[in-house]
């Protein structure tokens, strides 16, 4: 082969290797590329079911809340496996039938039973399966002595799995790490409690804090105001917010007292307090005028589980009644 012909091959072969080397580079960026977009659809997709699990999760303890075995059954594959730890109904139970079997024992016991989660469940999805894990108490009434409170904390895990296009229970594990008896001295402590939170939230109405009176919201919570300019219904925190700084922007001072005791009604996760509030406020277009608002007040609260900074249960308002029964000017303080 002469020089020339070598020339020739020679950049031939140079020139397709800086050809197949530009492929392998432009096909492994777009296989990265490609990666990349479906590392980040993944993880969407994750947080998304991730919700929808957490969402069955609340539904299944409120069904056991409820007393309901129907609705529960529905929740499980045709082989799933209760496994119960702790109290009379100790063992492992397979299939819905022995498990329905199983929640239909226990509410046997029990008249009434509520729930809360001591701490945020923690879900974790990896594909087609996922497992929640959380730790709930049970505040249950034994059919045998209505009169006495008894609470359960649970260790829980639920693990699912995709069963015909839903989320399905495949394993449960109902795990008693304790129990007792809730007495009344505990009772009056949160109903104490419950008190102080609803006085609390006239005081920073009457000092006209915006931050600290929205502070105590649900973000889904409701304001129902009866009578007045700012009669209407207001629901979530933005349309709450404005109806409250509406109603600042009116007054330049605001005082209150409850006319009586305000009666505080506990059942499960909730708190309702009932007072009559009247609020004396000074108008802030004229100063020197003072009115007088009655108020039939209700105040629903609902237990968000135990906080580690207060030391006391999480409960928040959902909804409220601002029902303005009377209102007139004060011609002396």
């Amino acid at each position: 082969m002469d020089l020339k012909a070598l020339k020739v091959i020679s950049a031939v072969f140079i020139a397709l290797t800086i050809v197949m080397a530009g492929l392998f580079v432009f096909e492994y960026s777009g296989l990265n590329s490609e990666r990349t977009s479906y590392n980040g659809l993944q993880t969407s997709y994750d947080t998304q079911q991730g919700s929808v699990i957490l969402k069955n999760a609340y539904a299944h303890w409120n069904y056991i809340a409820i007393e309901n075995s129907s609705l529960l059954q529905t929740q499980y594959t045709d082989n799933a496996t209760l496994h119960w730890i702790g109290g009379p109904l100790t063992g492992t139970y397979t299939g819905v039938n022995n498990i329905t079997s199983t929640w239909n024992k226990f509410f046997g016991l029990w008249s009434a039973v509520w729930y809360y989660t001591v701490t945020p469940p923690a879900v974790t999805v990896n594909g087609n399966t996922a497992t929640v894990i959380s730790s709930n108490q049970f505040i249950l009434t034994p059919v045998a002595n209505q009169t006495q409170t008894q609470y359960l904390n649970i260790s829980y895990t639920l693990d699912y799995m995709v069963n015909g296009g839903n989320w399905s229970i495949y394993s449960e594990t109902w795990h008693i790490v304790g129990a007792g008896f809730v007495s009344a001295s505990e009772q009056f402590v949160n109903s104490n409690y419950i008190e102080s939170l609803a006085f609390s939230h006239w005081n920073n109405i009457a000092i006209e804090n915006n931050t600290t009176v929205m502070q105590e919201y649900e973000p889904n919570a409701t304001l129902h105001w009866v009578g007045g300019p700012l009669n209407g219904t207001y629901s979530g925190l933005s349309e709450i917010n404005t109806t409250w700084n509406r109603f600042f922007g009116l007054w330049s001072a605001v005082w209150f007292y409850a006319e009586s005791p305000p009666v505080i009604t506990i059942s499960g996760n909730t708190a309702n307090v009932n007072a009559t509030v009247q609020f004396i406020v000074q108008n802030a277009a004229n100063t020197s005028q003072f009115k007088y608002i009655n108020v039939s007040y209700d105040i629903m609260y609902f237990n968000n589980g135990f906080s580690a900074k207060s030391g006391m249960p999480q409960y928040m308002i959902y909804n409220e009644v601002f029902h303005i029964t009377g209102s007139n000017t004060v011609n002396k303080l």
